[in-house]
């Protein structure tokens, strides 16, 4: 994104990719600029909403690392010297391969692959995402894929969910980060990161899925969820985001964090995502039930 903040009262932060608007009409002018700008493009742009803005850009399943396998702040980084090493890529991703050695999709997932071709490893991984409550049983809780959508109000309606400070909407030119775009099955991709892993190699930025096919989900459909895969979990995706822009000589924001002020009310953003038809009902409505011959295919 080649793009600099349109009013003149929206501060930059720490870093060049952090905007802070002074107030809510600028904050929505920020974001709707910055959505006009990738759309003439015709770039595709994703957004993700978290109602802190000191969070980091990490899975579920690295915040729960952090905060209960290495005891820091689910929002701290560790110490650098282990932080980027090869042992702590291998401690979290050989957790990960545990987890999901233990519970693995089920035989009706399986089934629908063979009938329609879709990836019952993407669909369980999405359903532990949109349902972690109820199906996410293991202690090990978490996976390394994050949700992200291609609704900013979606994204607005999280940065501000249970805010208490300031919150932020992140934004994602996806089209910069090249061909990210995953075609090949969960199962081909998690086989070379265990390679990797073995030979103590980079595992690389990270992925997006959006399959397709994939069975009809009223929730994620409702939030325009888009997943990204989180490859190296020793870091965040802003700094391996920023990484790479310097490495490809990228003269231009892969993402900018919008900060939500503090200062805006609860309320105030709660009565413009009502008039705009988000609303917990619409984002959270039952859960489909789970019976392959109830399950829908979008093609």
């Amino acid at each position: 994104m080649n793009i600099r903040p349109i009013s003149k009262s929206t501060k930059i932060g720490a870093t060049p990719w952090e905007w802070i608007p002074e107030d809510f009409d600028n904050f929505l002018k920020e974001l709707y600029a910055i959505k006009d700008h990738c759309d003439k493009r015709e770039h595709l742009v994703i957004y993700r909403g978290q109602s802190n803005r000191n969070w980091l850009l990490d899975s579920t399943f690295v915040r729960f690392c952090k905060e209960y396998i290495f005891g820091i702040p689910q929002s701290a980084k560790l110490k650098e010297d282990f932080r980027l090493s090869s042992e702590h890529q291998q401690i979290v991703w050989n957790l990960i391969f545990y987890k999901f050695g233990a519970i693995i999709p089920s035989p009706e997932l399986f089934e629908v692959e063979r009938l329609h071709g879709i990836d019952p490893w993407f669909e369980f991984l999405k359903r532990l995402q949109q349902y972690s409550e109820k199906d996410d049983i293991l202690p090990l809780k978490g996976t390394f894929i994050m949700d992200w959508t291609t609704k900013p109000e979606v994204a607005i309606y999280f940065s501000n969910y249970d805010r208490s400070g300031d919150g932020a909407v992140w934004v994602c030119d996806a089209t910069l980060t090249g061909k990210t775009l995953q075609t090949r099955p969960v199962t081909e991709i998690l086989d070379k990161i265990k390679e990797k892993i073995l030979n103590n190699e980079s595992i690389g930025i990270p992925l997006m899925f959006h399959p397709q096919k994939q069975i009809v989900c009223e929730r994620a459909s409702n939030q325009g969820a888009v997943y990204f895969a989180q490859m190296d979990l020793r870091v965040d995706l802003s700094e391996i985001w920023s990484l790479y822009e310097r490495e490809n000589n990228i003269d231009e924001n892969v993402f900018i964090k919008l900060v939500l002020p503090a200062t805006v009310s609860n309320e105030e953003c709660e009565k413009w995502l009502e008039e705009k038809g988000i609303t917990k009902n619409f984002l959270f409505p039952d859960e489909p039930i789970a019976n392959k011959e109830e399950m829908n295919l979008s093609l």
